[in-house]
């Protein structure tokens, strides 16, 4: 499991451009402090970026997403597919997916796990 000094860790080591990418779901919920860890670090690319990763990366593909995008994985590590999102926060120098975001996505998703993030969503942001 990766917590958030792991996630940082890991995105510098593959020298991702930062300007090209956003992490969201729950990487972006260990950024924010709202969760401890999170088994892969999902991000969302532009399309440019997109190919860029493919041709450059060990890439293997994972499933096409809800939304009809293929996804696919970096080292099975680094999650990755062209749903980018544009409205984020800077968080150590990186594009994170806002809270608002996160909770819009986990409730188009509504898988059980995303029910379970909304609600901890919640709960912190009452703290």
């Amino acid at each position: 499991m990766l917590n958030k000094k792991d996630i940082i860790s890991i995105l510098d080591k593959y020298n991702l451009d930062n300007k090209k990418y956003v992490v969201i779901s729950s990487a972006a919920m260990v950024l924010y402090g709202i969760k401890e860890s999170t088994k892969d670090i999902d991000i969302a690319v532009t399309k440019e970026y997109y190919q860029y990763l493919l041709n450059n990366y060990n890439c293997t593909y994972e499933r096409t997403n809800e939304l009809g995008n293929k996804v696919y994985f970096i080292d099975d590590i680094i999650n990755f597919g062209i749903d980018y999102y544009t409205d984020y926060e800077i968080i150590n120098n990186i594009q994170v997916q806002t809270i608002d975001e996160i909770i819009k996505l986990k409730k188009e998703l509504n898988r059980p796990k995303d029910i379970k993030d909304i609600k901890l969503i919640e709960k912190k942001m009452r703290l």
